[in-house]
Formats: structure tokens, sequence, C-alpha cells
């Protein structure tokens, strides 16, 4: 009998843990899970004007029933819902009328994620502004990502290499309203 009891508790043990899930409790704004609903919801079902330009030489193309999925998977590497950062963001939130705006700062230079921002009315999230900066010996890239559900995603990188040149990269995927 005491056997069987046991067995039991450390079943419902590892039950209780699985819940959970891999990553545990989302300490921070789950970025990864809005994106993986975004995706979802918008699918390929929009056609987008994508503007890509780099050092000034830019390229503009009209795309019928765009799949976002390089950009949102783009967005999804800047979550910070890592149990080892738990403590290394500072989380502020304002709020104005019926829009919050939810503020992360990172409180160590080495992270890459250097700031997060969601600004959301209710639980509809209006927009989202992440700023990075990735570091090694080679080069840095410094990064502005913004993306606005109802319009797009504008994001801009300057990277300087140590032995080259400084690259000015940016791309704006927006949205074609009817009328373009």
């Amino acid at each position: 009998m005491r056997t069987t009891g046991g067995w039991l508790l450390i079943v419902l043990l590892l039950l209780s843990c699985q819940r959970e899930g891999p990553e545990g409790p989302k300490t921070f704004f789950d970025l990864k899970g809005f994106f993986d609903a975004e995706l979802l919801r918008i699918g390929g079902q929009h056609d987008v004007i994508k503007t890509v330009q780099i050092d000034g030489q830019a390229e503009t193309q009209t795309l019928g029933a765009y799949a976002w999925t390089s950009e949102i998977s783009l967005l999804q590497q800047w979550d910070i819902n890592r149990p080892a950062w738990r403590d290394q963001y500072q989380r502020d939130t304002l709020v104005r009328g019926p829009q919050i705006q939810l503020h992360y700062q990172s409180l160590d230079d080495d992270l890459q994620v250097r700031s997060l921002n969601v600004w959301q009315t209710g639980e509809v999230v209006d927009s989202i502004l992440i700023e990075t900066a990735v570091k090694n010996p080679l080069r840095s890239t410094n990064g502005t990502y913004r993306y606005v559900p109802s319009v797009g995603l504008d994001f801009q990188q300057i990277s300087s290499r140590r032995f080259g040149s400084k690259q000015d990269l940016s791309v704006s995927v927006q949205l074609k309203s009817p009328s373009d």
C-alpha cells in the first residue's frame, strides 16, 4: 500500500509540472505566443507592399497573398520570456485612458533585446516596438522593429563591421489597402 501511494504522488507531481509547459510561466508579455496567433490570423490573406532598402538603394514590390512567416519568425526571436532572464528586465506599465503601455527595459548590457514596448487597448495589441543590440567581435548591429497589426511591419538594422563598412538595412511590409 505504501508503494502505491508513493507512485501516485510521483505521477501527480510529474503531471502538475507538465501543465506549466516546458518554458514555465510567462513573466513578461508573450511575444512568441502573440505572433503565433498573428500568423494564424493574417496567414497569406493580404496583399502587401514590401520595400527593402540597403545602403540607400531601395526596391519596392507589390506581393499578392503574402506569407508573413519570415517576418513573424524574425520578431518571435526577440521574445524575452526565458527563465534565466526573469530578473534581467525592469517592467513598467503606463495607463493612458483605455490604452496600456507595457515597457520592458534590459538591466544587462549583454542582452540582445534592449527594450520591448507593447501598446494595447484592453486585450487587443495596438503596436509593438522592439529595440535590439547584437554585438560580437566582428560585427555590431542595432535594430528597431515596429509592428502594427492593422498596418504592417517596419524595421531598420544598422550594422558596423570591424574590418569593413557600415550597412544600413530597412524593410517595410505594409498591408495593401483596397484602394492601392
